[in-house]
């Protein structure tokens, strides 16, 4: 993942994932059942290395299981496409707005254990195929205010 295009700044991010059949998730000692569909995670990356840092080790398939997004990114789903902003915005502004774009909360506090602003979650779901799932981020990106900028992947 060395020559990811993608900036070193900070900024606020959608991973958007895949996953063609339903499957098992174990996340907080409990198993869920996941369905085939859309499923975006939404974070920001404030720190040392900015967004390219970040969307990189979100990238490796093998990994050390550190946040909860990694136990979607070992190998269980399949990424599709980064929407990104260089922004300071928190990610939290992007999660009523994909809410109101039809998208789903399928694990309650994933992704949001250190969310201020009382976020369902940091993950969300909808059936539906990359590609419109990508349009609707890319609109919650917009009516957030925010410039997304896309990077399809090739995974």
């Amino acid at each position: 993942m060395n020559g990811l295009q993608i900036t070193s700044s900070p900024g606020i991010y959608a991973l958007v994932l895949t996953s063609l059949k339903p499957v098992q998730l174990e996340f907080k000692r409990k198993l869920y059942q996941l369905n085939a569909g859309c499923y975006v995670y939404v974070g920001s990356a404030k720190g040392v290395g900015g967004l390219k840092a970040r969307v990189s080790r979100h990238l490796k398939s093998e990994k050390k299981i550190r946040w909860h997004i990694d136990y979607l990114t070992t190998g269980v789903t399949k990424p599709v496409c980064v929407i990104y902003a260089e922004d300071r915005a928190k990610e939290c502004v992007l999660v009523p707005r994909l809410e109101s774009l039809g998208f789903e909360h399928p694990l309650q506090g994933f992704g949001s254990s250190d969310c201020r602003e009382r976020c369902t979650s940091h993950i969300l779901y909808l059936n539906a195929s990359p590609s419109d799932c990508v349009r609707l981020v890319e609109e919650a990106f917009k009516l957030a205010g925010l410039k997304p900028q896309a990077l399809k992947l090739r995974c």
